[in-house]
């Protein structure tokens, strides 16, 4: 079985990693925020990617009623999802807190663009908890009774 992660959502998530890396380094205040949010999203991506986005593969494949995939890997990847959401969801907050404080300080200190990152990164959690999540974990209940 070859799940791979939709390739927009990858691409997203690269692109908040070099972005928020980038703030990371700066000076100052905004870089010790948005470190403090980096150290965190590096983990939580990388366990992200392991589990809870590869089932997403076969969103499409679903909706065209045209899955011929073993559900078996899925169904494992699912399960492991659930029972780490408490933990992602936990680190979402944790986020939260950091990239919170990355945007005060960043609009304190006029600088738009940490500000955006922050919103943007803070966006990227609010649609992991309400689509990507429970999308993946509905594919669980779909390989109980295939399309």
């Amino acid at each position: 079985m070859d799940l791979r992660i939709p390739s927009s959502l990858k691409m997203e998530h690269e692109g908040l990693y070099e972005e928020l890396n980038r703030a990371a380094r700066i000076t100052g205040d905004i870089g010790m925020a948005a470190m403090s949010a980096f150290k965190i999203f590096q983990h939580h991506m990388s366990r992200e990617e392991e589990f809870a986005f590869p089932p997403l593969h076969l969103l499409h494949s679903i909706a065209e009623k045209s899955v011929d995939t073993e559900f078996t890997g899925v169904i494992k990847l699912c399960d492991t999802l659930k029972d780490q959401m408490p933990a992602l969801l936990k680190e979402h907050d944790e986020m939260r807190r950091s990239l919170h404080e990355m945007n005060d300080i960043a609009m304190k200190e006029q600088r738009p663009e940490y500000a955006s990152l922050a919103k943007r990164l803070m966006q990227h959690l609010t649609l992991e908890e309400e689509i990507y999540y429970p999308a993946s974990l509905m594919i669980r209940c779909i390989s109980e009774s295939p399309v």
